[in-house]
């Protein structure tokens, strides 16, 4: 078994946040405005939960944080 994909990742509350607001459809210049935070501290912390996750893309990683129960489907 490939250990990578039975860990669960531990995620920050803040790369929670930005996956949350990326599932809801909002860019990165909209959550930055909505968290308070600059853009590029939005894509840091998209590019970290993208590594952390082993995914490619935003889209990606939505998915697979859906998938492992990382953030809620509401």
């Amino acid at each position: 078994m490939n250990k990578e994909l039975d860990s669960t990742p531990n995620l920050s509350k803040r790369e929670i946040e930005v996956l949350t607001w990326s599932k809801r459809g909002k860019s990165s210049w909209e959550i930055s405005a909505i968290l308070n935070i600059s853009e590029r501290t939005v894509n840091f912390h998209v590019n970290n939960v993208m590594q952390k996750l082993n995914t490619v893309s935003r889209t990606q990683a939505v998915a697979v944080a859906i998938e492992r129960g990382l953030i809620n489907t509401d």
